[in-house]
């Protein structure tokens, strides 16, 4: 039935995007993305408005209006047969195979970001119903990430129970909604064209994310992080302008409305996307040398994509602001400075006035990165640079449209001043808002340059695509396309086995997965609901707490220590490890207790215990402990005794 339930909601968003097509001047592969944007938009402002149950009600209602209204003729600005365009019906055709592949292979989260965020996130909406800003969570919940990726995730399963692969499969149409976008700019029947198009845009991210030869599982096209999906929706924005050859604006900027909300760094992606396409039209006008008053109409365009930046940009500090007690005044870290102040430092900073030595140093080293660091699968990131560059300046070069050749060779130029900028804004974060030994080492500094490379390439590709139509050699451009696709194909073949993919893996990937849910569903079991959970895992990194706070919620599994001793890692009595001990949380035997009743836990889920732990508290339990011999154990407070008392045993031994 959760396929089933799936495809309800993939067949409402049908029925926008064939509305698109048929009632709009939109090429019909475009129409799938703007349906898919305008879907994230409407889902996180009912979310902020708190009607998000009601607003997917209404989205249901209004999509089986949008269906009546497509196919009925009178009016219609676009023929039927639009619709037969080869990427908006591979998008369905591919989005309806995505979906019962994954019903079948049931891919689950797998990294520690999506543990503590993303992931959870998209539980508590489907929970609860509403957004995960204030969410009852055992831990300093830090939910004040950007909601339209979650709530995509959670229009895929609006109807029917939670299942992780219904979210990542939202992720996915998304994906796949951007690249059949980029077949708009291909020749009607040339299938030579389209193929290559899907094919470049399907293998972009394994080459931008992955390098070296791949030894291990990659949860690429079944993770419910946010970079990738980012970074393309930022080339999504930029390619329906530039295929677009109407030049409407609006698919644009529902593309950068949803940007906007899908991370904080969106926002700046999406200022640099705006600009790009204002200083695309300035140009032509300039070119034109065209009088003011023919300024006026398209100026008002350009500011309104400011303007949508800016609005759906503040509409969540503003929520925050209401909702929460977050401070939505700065950017937060260790400068608690406001946006535009960290910006003006930054630039004095450049510009020599109070330059630092931590600046220095930082900026260097980030520039230093991209032409040594080995973080995509063609080189540096400098090389993947120079590619994005190659591709448009080759668009310009080889194509008779002189409209697009202005295009192209601008994009070359500004795509590379865009970069410099968002490249210059990532540095500001580590030089003001992350911590010494995160900027130190310019920790994760390749998942803050994917998302503008992945975006850069594709809006490329979408003007590669574009000059097809208009060769100044025929076949040249089409001819080198493809070779460059099947070149990247090649590339990932050696470099990725594909039993290492989500599409070609077993369900060894997700063994260990599906063990933790189950020992947490016979916790679930023993526990009442309304209780709060102690948890000892002794080893533990804060992983497997993360993990277990997943899979047990809405159960409430608390942070499991005080004053930063808890959310996992190894109790033993003072003295027992080395002071300074990673995850060391020294606590006797009494302080351990006041610490359990204090924090009105009940119940103690001893997930993984040893001999320091038996060593130094057993006493606390009425068995001594000797439950865990055999594996996990749930105990529960026996008041009469002062005790813990042994429940049951969970997981394999349950």
């Amino acid at each position: 039935m959760e396929l089933f339930y799936s495809y309800l909601s993939l067949a409402a968003l049908a029925g926008f995007a064939v509305l698109l097509a048929r009632r709009t001047k939109l090429p019909a592969p475009l129409a799938p993305f703007a349906a898919v944007c305008a879907t994230m938009v409407w889902f996180s402002a009912a979310g902020m408005l708190g009607v998000l149950a009601a607003a997917g009600w209404l989205y249901f209602a209004l999509a089986a209006a949008a269906w009546a209204l497509a196919v009925w003729p009178a009016g219609a600005k676009q023929p039927a047969a639009a619709l037969k365009a080869p990427g908006f019906a591979a998008f369905f055709a591919l989005a309806a195979a995505l979906l019962a592949f994954f019903a079948w292979r049931q891919p689950m989260f797998s990294t520690w970001d999506e543990f503590s965020f993303w992931g959870t996130a998209a539980k508590i909406v489907k929970t609860s119903g509403g957004l995960y800003v204030n969410a009852d969570i055992g831990w300093a919940w830090v939910g004040t990430h950007r909601p339209a990726l979650v709530v995509l995730g959670w229009f895929f399963q609006f109807f029917g129970d939670y299942a992780e692969w219904r979210v990542l499969a939202g992720y996915d149409i998304l994906l796949l909604s951007i690249f059949a976008a980029l077949t708009a700019g291909c020749e009607k029947g040339r299938p030579r064209q389209w193929v290559p198009a899907l094919g470049f845009g399907f293998l972009l991210p394994f080459v931008i994310t992955l390098y070296g030869s791949v030894a291990r599982p990659t949860d690429l096209y079944a993770s419910a992080l946010s970079d990738i999906p980012l970074g393309l929706t930022f080339g999504g924005a930029l390619a329906a302008y530039y295929i677009n050859e109407k030049k409407a604006l609006w698919p644009s900027a529902l593309a950068l409305a949803a940007l906007c909300l899908e991370k904080d760094t969106g926002f700046a992606l999406a200022l640099v996307a705006a600009g790009l396409i204002a200083a695309d039209g300035a140009f032509a006008l300039l070119l034109e040398k065209a009088p003011l008053r023919r300024w006026a109409k398209p100026a008002a365009g350009w500011a309104g994509l400011f303007a949508t930046c800016g609005l759906s940009f503040w509409s969540w500090q503003k929520y925050l602001s209401v909702a929460s007690a977050a401070d939505t005044t700065n950017v937060g870290g260790t400068q608690q400075m406001g946006m535009a102040e960290m910006v003006l430092t930054g630039v004095k900073e450049l510009l020599g006035i109070g330059r630092t030595e931590k600046f220095a140093a930082i900026m260097g080293g980030l520039v230093r990165a991209l032409f040594t660091s080995k973080t995509t699968m063609v080189g540096p990131f400098a090389v993947a640079a120079a590619l994005a560059v190659a591709m448009a300046a080759g668009a310009a070069i080889l194509t008779k449209e002189k409209a697009l050749r202005r295009q192209a060779g601008l994009f070359a130029v500004l795509g590379t001043a865009g970069f410099a900028a968002y490249f210059f804004f990532i540095g500001l974060t580590y030089l003001y808002v992350f911590r010494d030994e995160v900027s130190g080492g310019l920790v994760g500094f390749e998942r803050y340059m994917y998302p503008y490379l992945l975006g850069w390439l594709l809006a490329s590709a979408a003007l590669v695509l574009r000059a097809m139509g208009s060769e100044r050699i025929q076949g040249l451009v089409q001819t080198g396309f493809a070779a460059l696709t099947l070149a990247l194909a090649a590339l990932v073949w050696l470099r990725l086995p594909f039993s290492l993919t989500v599409f070609g893996g077993g369900d060894a990937a997700y063994a260990a997965r599906r063990a933790a849910r189950d020992e947490a569903a016979q916790v679930q079991a023993a526990v009442p609901k309304d209780a709060h959970i102690f948890f000892v895992s002794q080893g533990d990194d804060g992983s497997r707490w993360f993990l277990y706070s997943y899979e047990l919620y809405p159960w409430y599994l608390d942070y499991s220590g005080n004053d930063g001793q808890g959310g996992g890692g190894t109790f033993a009595v003072p003295g027992a490890l080395e002071e300074g001990a990673p995850y060391y949380h020294p606590y006797t035997a009494e302080e351990l207790l006041e610490c359990i009743r204090g924090r009105g836990c009940d119940y103690v889920f001893v997930e993984r215990s040893d001999g320091l732990f038996a060593d130094g508290y057993a006493a606390l339990f009425s068995d001594g402990l000797a439950g865990c011999e055999t594996g996990s154990a749930v105990y529960a407070w026996n008041g009469a005794l002062g005790q813990f008392d042994f429940v049951c045993n969970v997981g394999a031994e349950g």
